[in-house]
């Protein structure tokens, strides 16, 4: 079930910021484009908080060490990461942010 987790105007462009959604840590970012996209907010490389990090493009890189997930689909684009992180259902609904973290985006048609 979706959650609200903040208004839209509280998410700045090239941001992430954290959020907590039923005990789940999320990253939520507005890239430079203004589209926004919900994260595990954990590196899969070493549990460090990627909201702390920079959005950079298409990717939210984790501050500890470099390593950049893909916004869209979780997946890890440089070392040391290896592993995706999850990406979770996000709309916007009368300025209103929503995030449903009982379940994960298919990505499969984006991951080759």
């Amino acid at each position: 079930m979706p959650t609200r987790v903040c208004a839209e105007s509280e998410l700045e462009l090239g941001e992430a910021i954290k959020v907590i959604v039923d005990g789940v840590a999320v990253a939520l970012v507005k890239d430079s484009a203004g589209n926004c996209f919900a994260l595990g907010d954990m590196c899969s490389h070493a549990d460090i908080s990627l909201s702390d990090g920079f959005v950079e493009g298409d990717d939210l890189e984790c501050w500890a060490h470099g390593g950049r997930f893909e916004l869209a689909t979780g997946r890890a684009r440089t070392l040391p990461a290896s592993e995706p992180v999850p990406v979770y259902p996000l709309t916007i609904v009368d300025g209103d942010v929503y995030v449903d973290v009982s379940t994960q985006v298919d990505v499969s048609a984006y991951v080759a």
